[in-house]
């Protein structure tokens, strides 16, 4: 996993459903940063993170 250089990472709330406005296509070495700062949010449940390139679901970030 996270073998390609940049990955969409967007935050989802509490109903499961995007939370529009925090999806962007991020540097693998950002991702981490990326998560923290949209956990952080009241509005934001958990965080996907999905390949840049098709979409496709590769993981999920929950608040520890």
């Amino acid at each position: 996993m996270l073998d390609s250089p940049d990955y969409i990472v967007r935050g989802y709330g509490h109903d499961d459903r995007i939370v529009y406005g925090t999806g962007a296509v991020i540097p693998v070495q950002k991702i981490s940063v990326r998560a923290g700062e949209l956990l952080e949010r009241d509005d934001v449940a958990y965080v996907h993170v999905r390949s840049a390139r098709n979409n496709c679901y590769q993981c999920r970030i929950d608040r520890g």
